[in-house]
């Protein structure tokens, strides 16, 4: 990857924020962010999982792919290195890096969040393998 690092787009509190539902209706849908992907891998995949830090020392991170994070817990910490701003991140805060973007995530307690990539697993969460309920149709 070459050429100066991409900004991220942050949105703060976007956990927060009041869904109302249509009338008549009890669930829906609110997307709020979608973008189209840069990632060249073929195929592309989607993979999700958590990310968890403590503190310690500041964790590098340059972006091939595409990665959606939401702040479930604590606070990270997140250097993006195109601008030189520092993001703290809270439960309900949205953060979106792009192919380019270079940043350093850090905390000064602990940080938990859920996010979903456009690349292929690289560490499998040690609890879960092999957890995904049956889908083979019970009819």
């Amino acid at each position: 990857m070459s050429g100066n690092p991409v900004p991220l787009t942050v949105i703060k509190g976007a956990g927060h924020e009041f869904i109302p539902l249509p009338q008549g209706e009890n669930a829906t849908v609110a997307d709020f962010h979608s973008i189209r992907t840069e990632t060249t891998d073929s195929p592309t995949h989607l993979t999700s999982g958590f990310y968890k830090i403590v503190a310690g020392p500041a964790r590098p991170a340059s972006y091939n792919f595409e990665e959606t994070k939401y702040v479930l817990s604590g606070q990270i910490d997140v250097l993006d290195e195109a601008t030189g701003i520092t993001h703290h991140l809270v439960a309900g805060d949205f953060a979106f890096f792009h192919v380019g973007s270079k940043v350093k995530f850090s905390t000064k307690s602990q940080g938990f969040a859920f996010y979903a990539v456009t690349r292929p697993v690289r560490v499998p969460h040690p609890n879960l393998q092999g957890r995904e309920e049956d889908t083979k149709s019970r009819l």
